[in-house]
């Protein structure tokens, strides 16, 4: 009975951990200091959100890597609480400062502190079936869930009244459950095995995040800056084609960096990250995220029994064709649909990708929280305040279809260059491997 209680706490220690670390990534810290501040200073907290996904998901690779490499798990857990203090304090740091202009500096801590929880916390709790649900759980279901708008009771008619994110009740929970899985786990540190024998760093999955994170923003970045520079309705064809083939290609090169057959999870995470931002978020309802936990669960559990990356992709394409073809469905009905689509695909996508190596999977989901090249599109009727060069309504789905055959074909490559078999990289066995969940 007292195994079953701590595993227990576990998973829902790894649940709540991955959705603070991701919440980190994907939102501002928050709007609502920003009444005295500059237009300015508003645009560089806002530009400062991608910029930061960016920078955490290559932390959390990073700090993967090392854990994975150099310590025991048990200092995974270790790290994830001392960064969930970390944001903790950065929260609480933010209500007493005196000027709305340090909150860019704010957000790209709680980038860097949510980067660290999501990595230390994947390598712990990855090694073991039960944690490695509740962690993917908890990063999937917050990707779908997005805008937590309505669920921090923020009035959706004023977006720079944005509460905190997350809230600091969210991550004062993830630190209590966190220090009782230190204490948990700290009588099975064992004896630190003597060894002569260096131990070389695998610096690749390190590198596949740098250059997918990299790539990925600048084409996002420069798409935005390509609309913005036109004040005239253009066509802007050529400029979406060659930030679709930049994404294509940084992915594929990250999925071939990765050992084995890993890189998969990263197509798919590029193709999930287009597809939901080609179907869009609006605010939802509090209870709506038992809703689309229940389904992504679904969809987990449907990826693990029968994984097909193929398959993942092929149901990732049919939901980009809903998002053009019912582009301008606007009402309760179409974001309810959209957002089950999302939530069973993505969890299916998750299921289905099965890396093998700790940190491959970490680059996988911390890829979920990436800006993608949709974003960039300023869209008829959802773009404020209005320009003149706009884009159509149903070019979002148009896009993100385009990237998920990309991905598609780089798959192809992947499983005709890779082999079947895989090879650890270099770090003692049992800390590398991702349990089979």
């Amino acid at each position: 009975m007292r195994r079953w209680i701590g595993d227990g706490v576990d998973v829902v220690t790894a649940f709540i951990g991955a959705a603070v670390a991701g919440i980190a990534l994907f939102l501002p810290i928050t709007f609502s200091w920003t009444a005295q501040s500059t237009p300015y200073r508003i645009a560089s907290l806002i530009n400062s959100a991608p910029r930061g996904a960016t920078i955490g998901m290559v932390v959390a690779v990073t700090v993967a890597v090392l854990i994975s490499t150099f310590a025991k798990p048990f200092t995974g857990w270790v790290v994830a609480f001392g960064a969930a203090f970390g944001l903790l304090v950065n929260h609480f740091a933010g209500r007493n400062v005196t000027s709305a202009d340090l909150l860019t500096t704010q957000n790209y801590i709680d980038s860097v502190c949510g980067g660290i929880l999501l990595g230390a916390l994947g390598i712990a709790a990855l090694r073991k079936p039960a944690p490695a649900i509740g962690y993917v759980l908890g990063t999937a279901t917050f990707f779908v869930f997005g805008d937590l708008a309505d669920w921090l009771d923020v009035p959706a008619q004023d977006p720079l009244a944005v509460l905190e994110t997350p809230p600091r009740w969210m991550i004062g929970i993830s630190v209590v459950l966190l220090f009782l899985a230190v204490a948990r786990h700290r009588t099975r540190i064992g004896r630190q095995r003597e060894s002569t024998v260096p131990i070389d760093l695998p610096i690749t999955p390190i590198l596949a995040a740098t250059v997918l994170g990299l790539i990925v923003l600048a084409a996002t970045e420069w798409l935005a800056g390509q609309y913005n520079n036109v004040s005239a309705p253009s066509d802007n064809r050529l400029e979406i084609a060659i930030a679709v083939a930049a994404t294509i290609i940084a992915a594929l090169i990250a999925a071939m960096l990765l050992p084995g057959r890993d890189g998969i999870g990263v197509l798919l995470a590029v193709s999930l990250v287009a597809t939901a931002d080609a179907l869009g978020f609006a605010p939802r309802p509090w209870w709506s995220v038992i809703a689309v936990l229940a389904l992504t669960a679904l969809g987990l559990f449907a990826g693990l029994r029968a994984p097909s990356p193929f398959l993942a992709l092929l149901a990732l394409m049919g939901v980009t064709v809903f998002a053009f073809l019912d582009a301008h469905g606007d009402d309760a009905v179409y974001y309810s649909v959209a957002t089950a689509l999302l939530a069973l695909t993505a969890g299916y996508s998750c299921g289905a990708a099965r890396p093998r190596y700790g940190p491959s999977a970490v680059l996988a989901l911390g890829a979920l929280y990436l800006p993608s090249i949709v974003t960039a599109l300023p869209v008829e009727n959802e773009t404020w305040p209005p320009r003149d060069n706009m884009a159509d309504a149903a070019t979002p789905g148009r896009v993100a279809l385009m990237i998920v055959i990309g991905c598609a074909i780089a798959l192809l490559l992947v499983y005709r260059l890779r082999p079947r078999s895989y090879r650890k990289p270099a770090a003692p066995a049992s800390q590398n491997k991702v349990a089979d969940i």
